[in-house]
């Protein structure tokens, strides 16, 4: 069987100056980064991957960790360490193992809607890892994820009021769609794949959380239903001088609906953000309609 390499990673590289490395979520893509990329490209490095097992990289998905040795070994092999790492979701557990494992590579963290907290993947999760039952219903999700679920987010799109304004905020758009086509069998079968790896892993990720010893800062959503803003504020906890940006009327897609809140957050670690102990290291930032 091949062995996943760095080198069969499809990256997207583009800009000059400090490097942020983008790692998307489960499922994704790298254009999952297409709104935060045009924030920071002017002045940064931009180093964007299809993970191993989606988009157009080779080789099958893998567990959280083999993720973060092959993405430090990319970094290394195109002379881009060390590099902010922002992760968002799934790939915000990657990153934090990255950091642990691979701290050489890693100058600072931003995570996004992340993952991180042992007791936070739900009976849901467990379900979809199962062997044959997690499959058929991530098959079933990846229609309903690709197809359904935009096309009710542009209905939400023409009706005025709050209430519709979180389903917008909560709901992939038509550019989703891309995360689901093209891949058939492949995508939910890293989906499962992924989906075994972080029931098994993620005590692992939170186990590292004390021992982050870069700038990190850690951003939420109001609205994010797929990992509450309590988890994050956990995370952010946990982690040694980490920052929360809380952001307003925004649900698990902080990538798209507040894009400027990421290149920020990126900005301010490289500034070495430290934040003070106990409650005032939580800050609001402004999201879509705050």
């Amino acid at each position: 069987m091949h062995r996943t390499m760095a080198s069969d990673l499809f990256v997207t590289d583009r800009g000059g100056g400090p490097v942020v490395l983008a790692i998307h979520g489960q499922p994704g893509l790298s254009s999952d980064w297409d709104d935060v990329v045009p924030q920071l490209v002017g002045d940064h490095r931009m180093v964007v991957p299809d993970r191993p097992g989606y988009g157009r990289s080779a080789g099958e998905a893998l567990a959280m960790a083999d993720n973060a040795e092959i993405l430090a070994d990319m970094l290394v092999e195109r002379g881009a360490a060390p590099a902010t790492i922002v992760g968002h979701s799934y790939g915000g557990g990657i990153a934090l193992l990255l950091a642990a494992r691979r701290p050489e590579v890693v100058s600072g963290l931003v995570l996004v809607a992340s993952v991180g907290l042992a007791d936070s993947v739900n009976t849901v999760d467990h379900v979809l890892a199962l062997p044959w039952a997690g499959e058929v219903l991530s098959a079933a999700g990846m229609v309903a994820f690709g197809k359904v679920l935009p096309r009710l987010r542009g209905l939400a799109g023409h009706i005025p009021g709050r209430r519709l304004d979180w389903l917008k905020a909560s709901l992939p758009d038509r550019r989703f769609v891309e995360v689901t086509s093209g891949f058939g069998r492949q995508l939910w079968r890293s989906f499962v794949v992924e989906q075994r790896a972080l029931v098994r892993e993620i005590g692992d990720v939170e186990a590292v959380l004390p021992g982050i010893g870069v700038p990190t800062v850690v951003i939420t959503g109001t609205w994010d239903v797929v990992v509450p803003s309590s988890v994050a504020a956990a995370v952010a906890a946990a982690i040694p001088g980490a920052e929360l940006m809380i952001v307003a009327r925004t649900g698990h897609f902080v990538l798209r609906d507040a894009p400027q809140v990421v290149a920020e957050a990126v900005r301010r670690v490289e500034a070495g953000v430290s934040v003070p102990d106990g409650p005032d290291s939580r800050g609001e930032a402004s999201g879509p309609g705050a």
